[in-house]
């Protein structure tokens, strides 16, 4: 990116709460490694508004695979067939290192050592350890011990450190962290998620610990509890309250990756780009729909027209699903046919939740069912819910009332011998919007189960792929480190090959 174009996003810093750091961008506007406030603000907005990635890697690829939407052409040509694309695929890794990650490695070098930065220095290391676990999670073993040191330190062709060595590091960095961030530690400026409250920071590294943690229970269910139990002992959040949430702005999308605007929310960008034609799938709806879900209606509008033509016939659903794989005019009774997303989703002002209070309940209802950590399956899972309800108020949906959300509690409890299903097909309703980490937890759990894709053009057969292929041209750019990545991990850059923890 180039420096007067971020310049010119660092200058509206005052609108988003970064006022007091703002004479400093000033005065030194172009040596961005001596403004770790800007650097944390703009990574921030980065993770969420960049909708060149939002709308490659989040709604057409993972939102496709997991069957979070359907309809859309893009969605279903390439997230429900299968289809590669390059652009598509890489998206993530490009920016994600190019923006993100060489930002908080700097925060992190430039803030090493130094007693009255000490918070910054934590920050920056949670935040380095959200930026990777993106990307090492959607690829596989990646840059992650030398990434972002080509300036301090002349590393260019960082090597790939394998998967499982980068969530021992990530565990390694969450507790320092915890234990670094303190009332005496330094401001922490530039913070757009918690506004430098350090209790909140604190329980985000927790909360990040025991997702982790759980995603490696199937592949080293010994570590993934000694890290639910440090987690949990240390404090996750305790209500949406503590939420890691990005509130956005209305400014308008530019999809040139040299001028990207990183203001407004990424994957509203995305559905504005797809001109309404994403929907919620037939699973989605179905799912919510048949369960007495209050989240229906928070989530969907009712189809406005009929199967065959025409308006809905009396007594004719209201709320459709799209099948997965078929287009959207190719429904019966075309695109009215089918439910659409609430507008207030669709905003470039809608906030975009990262972490969540809902989410971790959740996975503290999987821990303790599997007997990791003390409290019942049955009251995590229950508050993990009603808190996945009322998480969408922060985008402007009418709460639900109490008597609704128990009725719904009462009708679908935790029942033995489901435990582990319910648990994920909960956390793939409270991944939505988010459809990465649900990809994620799919490809851990193997929840929910999905609609078969029987499409004859589907370019795996119908099977759903189950990591991101690495940009190619890494092998020019860094090709030693790059093949023997590939030689760990199948030995070519298929997006079949699996991930070190998806031993599903």
């Amino acid at each position: 990116m180039k420096f007067k174009q971020i310049i010119a996003l660092l200058a509206i810093f005052t609108l988003v709460g970064c006022t007091e750091n703002f004479d400093e961008l000033e005065k030194d506007p172009v040596a961005l490694s001596a403004n770790p406030a800007g650097q944390l603000t703009f990574s921030q907005l980065c993770m969420s508004g960049d909708g060149y990635y939002q709308w490659r890697a989040n709604l057409i690829y993972s939102g496709g695979f997991v069957q979070h939407y359907a309809g859309a052409w893009n969605v279903t040509e390439f997230g429900s067939k299968f289809k590669k694309n390059d652009d598509y695929a890489t998206a993530i890794w490009r920016n994600g290192y190019a923006n993100e990650l060489k930002c908080v490695v700097d925060i992190i070098e430039k803030t090493s050592g130094d007693a009255a930065a000490v918070n910054m220095n934590a920050v920056a290391k949670i935040m380095r350890v959200m930026v990777v676990q993106r990307i090492t999670d959607l690829y596989g073993d990646c840059p992650y011990s030398e990434a972002g040191l080509g300036y301090s330190k002349g590393i260019v062709t960082p090597k790939y450190d394998k998967q499982q060595d980068i969530y021992n590091a990530f565990f390694k960095e969450l507790e320092e962290a915890f234990v670094q961030l303190n009332a005496g530690g330094g401001a922490v400026k530039g913070d757009l998620f918690y506004n430098g409250d350090i209790s909140k920071w604190k329980k985000l590294a927790n909360t990040l610990r025991l997702r982790l943690a759980m995603r490696i229970s199937e592949v080293s269910p010994a570590e993934a509890e000694k890290q639910a139990k440090a987690a949990l002992q240390n404090g996750v959040f305790e209500s949406n309250a503590d939420n890691c949430v990005m509130k956005h702005l209305d400014f308008p999308f530019n999809d040139t990756p040299g001028a990207l605007d990183f203001r407004g929310n990424g994957l509203s960008y995305a559905f504005i780009g797809n001109e309404n034609g994403d929907h919620f799938s037939s699973l989605m709806i179905d799912f919510l729909r048949n369960n007495g879900d209050p989240r229906l209606k928070m989530l969907a509008t009712p189809k406005t027209g009929g199967a065959s033509g025409g308006a809905p016939a009396p007594g004719e659903e209201l709320y459709v699903g799209n099948t997965p794989g078929v287009f959207q005019w190719d429904m019966p009774g075309g695109s009215t046919a089918i439910s659409g997303i609430q507008p207030y989703l669709k905003l470039k002002t809608t906030p975009f939740l990262h972490v969540s209070y809902s989410e971790s309940q959740l996975l503290l209802a999987e821990a303790a069912f599997r007997g990791w950590v003390t409290g019942s399956a049955a009251t995590y899972y229950k508050k993990g819910v009603e808190a996945g309800i009322r998480q969408l108020e922060v985008y402007g949906a009418a709460p639900a009332t109490q008597s609704a959300i128990d009725t719904y509690l009462t009708a679908k409890p935790l029942v033995a011998g489901k435990e582990k299903e319910q648990i994920a097909t909960q956390l793939w309703v409270t991944y939505l919007l988010n459809s990465i980490e649900a990809y994620s937890n799919w490809r851990r759990t193997g929840f929910p189960k999905l609609l078969a894709i029987t499409n004859p053009d589907s370019e795996t057969g119908g099977v759903v792929p189950t990591r991101l292929y690495y940009p190619n041209d890494e092998a020019q750019k860094n090709g030693v480190n790059f093949e023997e990545a590939l030689s760990r991990m199948g030995g070519k850059n298929e997006w079949t090959n699996k991930v070190w923890w998806d031993v599903n």
